[in-house]
């Protein structure tokens, strides 16, 4: 009989890890109530939308400037190849702009600095300006050799 009370006073004692224990429960409960709210809402998000997307305009002139028909694939892919040429080029163009006005904004705070001189500076811009004119000149080239 000792024994069995011993056992049952044992399990009535309230220590630290009883209080663990409950808090952990309240916490799986806790994060159990949130997961069972989410639900409906993740139901209504996830139930597919009918919109019908918009149609892509084709380009309207081909490699060698011919025209693109709607049943002539071969023709698309050329137009598509060219105007992915044409922005694949403008985006380097854009780059080497960034580039060359970063670097001469460097080179200026050297030169404010007195870690240059207005000779380098001037080299610099007069550098920067060339690229820049090959930069367009090259895109203008090859999207002139496309058409």
């Amino acid at each position: 009989m000792k024994h069995l009370d011993r056992s049952h006073t044992h399990s009535m004692a309230t220590g630290p890890g009883r209080i663990q224990r409950l808090r952990d429960l309240a916490r799986r409960a806790s994060d159990r109530a949130r997961t069972l709210m989410l639900v409906p809402a993740v139901a209504l998000m996830s139930h597919p939308a009918f919109a019908e997307l918009p149609k892509i305009k084709a380009p309207s002139d081909g490699i060698g400037g011919i025209a693109v028909d709607d049943n002539n694939w071969l023709a698309q892919m050329g137009a598509w190849f060219k105007m992915g040429v044409t922005i694949l080029g403008l985006i380097l163009g854009a780059l080497g702009f960034i580039y060359v006005v970063s670097g001469a904004l460097q080179k200026w705070k050297q030169y404010a600095a007195g870690r240059a001189e207005i000779g380098d500076l001037k080299e610099y811009f007069i550098m920067g300006a060339i690229l820049t004119v090959f930069l367009v000149v090259m895109i203008g080239y090859a999207t002139q050799t496309l058409a």
